[in-house]
């Protein structure tokens, strides 16, 4: 095998990111060796491993798929022993061990979108000391440095996006999430939602999500299948699962609500130890509520 960077992301926001660092990668001349989805793959990432197994929402999904997660991590803690790097990208269950091996060995670390220690397990940024960091906003860049990390300030594929869907003009869009287990939660909240509104639209971001959601709705609702990071401008409306998506709509200037429903343990450490009054990007960094969060647990599934 020739040189390669190991380069782990482990949900769909991170494979949007990860997209451009696999190319530059390839550009520099080195195989581009982890986990991603369909855009880092496209790019020229050689997948180790099933990026849908790593596609998990809260502590119970967590348990769920314990078995899978632990296989992964192995081979990727076998691909790391070899690599010339590692780049991690988002994702911190997995990332975090990665990165902590990787000091102990001595192979240059870069963390991209680094844990929300800002909103909870503050503790963690001590393991960030003299590892490169790359943060989109300003207040993550502060707090990084404030335990030595060497931080970079990059920009979100959403910001940079310019492509307008004429799809979506006039549109109510719901995206109910971009993992199979988190969307099986929202579902039923989401369509009961789209009943009452003219023009609804739901958006899968990956064929698997699109096949699912074609399967559940039976026709009663229009379905696109999208690319990550792009611009929503058009749309009426927006109700999304918090995170990415809400930055997504949001920054394209959609009127937008973030609805989800969780396990009731993710629930409950959540409103235990979260340090922050809201959940969404938005609302944090303008302190106030600009998105409205309608957050809610429900049974085990």
């Amino acid at each position: 095998m020739s040189e390669y960077i190991l380069i782990v992301a482990g949900e769909d926001s991170g494979d949007a990111i990860g997209e451009e660092v696999v190319k530059a990668v390839v550009e520099q001349g080195f195989e581009a060796v982890g986990t991603g989805g369909l855009n880092m793959q496209r790019a020229g990432l050689r997948a180790a491993a099933n990026f849908e197994d790593m596609a998990v929402n809260g502590f119970f999904d967590v348990l769920k798929k314990l078995p899978k997660l632990f296989l992964i991590k192995r081979i990727l803690q076998k691909k790391l022993t070899g690599c010339k790097a590692l780049i991690c990208i988002d994702y911190p269950g997995m990332n975090m061990p990665l990165m902590k091996i990787a000091k102990k060995i001595n192979k240059p670390v870069f963390y991209i979108a680094p844990p929300q220690i800002w909103a909870w397990k503050k503790s963690r940024g001590k393991h960030f000391k003299d590892v490169h960091v790359g943060v989109f906003f300003q207040f993550e860049k502060d707090i990084y440095e404030s335990f030595g990390a060497k931080t970079i300030l990059i920009e979100h594929p959403c910001f940079s996006s310019s492509k307008i869907c004429d799809e979506f003009k006039d549109k109510v869009l719901f995206l109910p999430g971009s993992r199979l287990p988190q969307l099986k939660r929202n579902l039923k909240k989401y369509i009961s939602i789209a009943e009452g509104v003219e023009n609804a639209v739901f958006v899968a971001s990956r064929p698997e999500l699109f096949d699912f959601l074609s399967k559940k709705l039976g026709g009663r609702f229009p379905i696109v299948l999208r690319e990550r990071a792009m611009s929503f401008r058009g749309a009426r409306a927006a109700y999304c699962m918090p995170g990415t998506a809400v930055l997504e709509t949001f920054m394209a200037g959609v009127p937008t609500v973030a609805v989800a429903v969780i396990d009731p343990l993710t629930y409950i450490i959540g409103k235990l130890f979260l340090k922050t009054k809201y959940l969404t990007l938005p609302n944090i960094i303008l302190g106030k509520e600009v998105v409205p969060e309608r957050i809610s647990p429900t049974i085990f599934l």
